[in-house]
C-alpha cells in the first residue's frame, strides 16, 4: 500500500480521530481517577434520574424489522422522503420516552446518523417517526437501530 491513500485518508478524517482520542481519553481518565464511592446518592437519586431500554429494534434499509426486543411494526414512508420511517412500539410504554437509534451496516456503524421524534397517540400508543441521513446530510433509506427508553415509572 503507498503512503498517498494512506495520507488522504488520515487527512479526511482527521477531526474523526481527535474526537474518537478525547471521548476515550476523557473515559479513561474518569474510570482511573474517580474514587469509589465518589459519587454519593444524592447526586444520583433515583427519583430525577431514571431510565431503562423499553424496546428496541434494528430494521433493514427497505422497511423490514430484521430484529427487535419487545412488540415492533414498522412501515415505511418513503412519499414524505427517502429513508423516513414510522415505528409502533408494543405494549404501550407507562412513562415519558424518548428514541435514539444510529446508522448500521453490517453490524457496524457507518457515516450517517438517525433523527427520532417520539409521540405518543391515544389509539396507536407510542409512535415514533424516524428520518435516517446518509454521511452528507441527505435523506437516504439505510439500515438502522432504534431504542426506546422510558424514564421509570415512579
Amino acid at each position: 500500500m503507498s503512503g498517498r491513500p494512506l495520507h488522504h485518508h488520515i487527512r479526511r478524517n482527521i477531526v474523526s480521530y481527535i474526537a474518537l482520542f478525547f471521548a476515550l481519553t476523557g473515559t479513561s481518565v474518569a474510570a482511573v481517577s474517580l474514587a469509589n464511592h465518589s459519587i454519593d446518592p444524592a447526586k444520583l437519586n433515583p427519583r430525577y434520574i431514571g431510565g431503562y431500554v423499553r424496546a428496541w429494534v434494528s430494521v433493514a434499509s427497505n422497511g423490514p424489522v430484521t430484529a427487535s426486543g419487545g412488540g415492533v411494526r414498522v412501515q415505511r414512508d418513503f412519499n414524505i422522503a427517502p429513508g423516513h420511517y414510522i415505528i409502533d412500539w408494543r405494549p404501550k410504554p407507562t412513562g415519558k420516552c424518548t428514541a435514539i437509534g444510529s446508522v448500521d451496516l453490517n453490524g457496524g456503524l457507518v457515516p450517517g446518523y438517525v433523527t427520532a421524534q417520539a409521540g405518543y397517540s391515544r389509539g396507536r400508543g407510542e409512535q415514533s417517526s424516524v428520518q435516517v441521513y446518509n454521511a452528507q446530510g441527505q435523506a437516504a433509506a439505510l439500515p438502522y437501530d432504534l431504542e426506546l427508553i422510558c424514564a421509570t415509572p415512579r
